[in-house]
């Protein structure tokens, strides 16, 4: 299984297994971006499951102090996890930090980790040039609105756009994808809280 439940975060095994599923989908040489990795959880599942010579950019603010939450991972010396959450024996181990990010990744040689504000620090990344783009940053409006709009342009006609926390308990992942597709007339699809948009050809 490409994805390792110890790495602190908040996305269960289920969810895991669809991203697994979704980097099949890019291409040999392709390339993929993700917005808000915190510690690496689906990331190293990204890193794992793409061809080998897919190219994974994650890019996040990793600043605890404004966004102090972290998921309740298991700390005791003999924990075992199971699939929520992760656990950790590192001081600070499930903070979203760079550091924690750098060692919970550091066997995923085909990631490059950008610190940045998604969508304001990337408004210059090239349109056309994402096989496969993942959000789960901010997940209210304006800014979650601003991110589906600008990486939906970054998509290769074919690529897909999705994210995480499509779900009542974030009410605005849901309208604001449901208005996004409906004002283009395109289909999106969820399964579990893991939404989808293919970019039409």
């Amino acid at each position: 299984m490409p994805y390792n439940l110890d790495i602190p975060g908040w996305m269960p095994e289920p969810e895991l297994k669809i991203l697994e599923r979704l980097a099949r989908t890019i291409p040999s040489g392709g390339a993929m971006l993700e917005v808000g990795p915190f510690c690496g959880r689906s990331s190293w599942c990204w890193s794992k499951s793409v061809a080998a010579d897919v190219s994974i950019t994650c890019i996040d603010i990793w600043d605890p102090i404004e966004h102090p939450f972290s998921p309740p991972a298991k700390s005791d010396a003999e924990a075992v996890s199971g699939e929520d959450f992760g656990k950790t024996s590192r001081e600070r181990g499930s903070w979203g930090t760079r550091e924690n990010f750098d060692y919970y990744t550091r066997d995923c040689d085909n990631i490059t980790a950008v610190k940045g504000r998604s969508p304001d620090d990337f408004l210059s990344w090239p349109r056309d040039s994402l096989d496969l783009v993942f959000l789960d940053g901010v997940h209210h409006n304006p800014v979650f609105h601003a991110d589906v709009t600008h990486w939906f342009q970054r998509v290769r006609p074919g690529g897909i756009l999705c994210g995480d926390d499509c779900a009542r308990t974030h009410p605005d992942v849901l309208w604001t994808i449901d208005d996004f597709c409906k004002e283009r007339s395109i289909p999106f699809t969820v399964e579990r809280r893991i939404w989808m948009i293919q970019r039409p050809d």
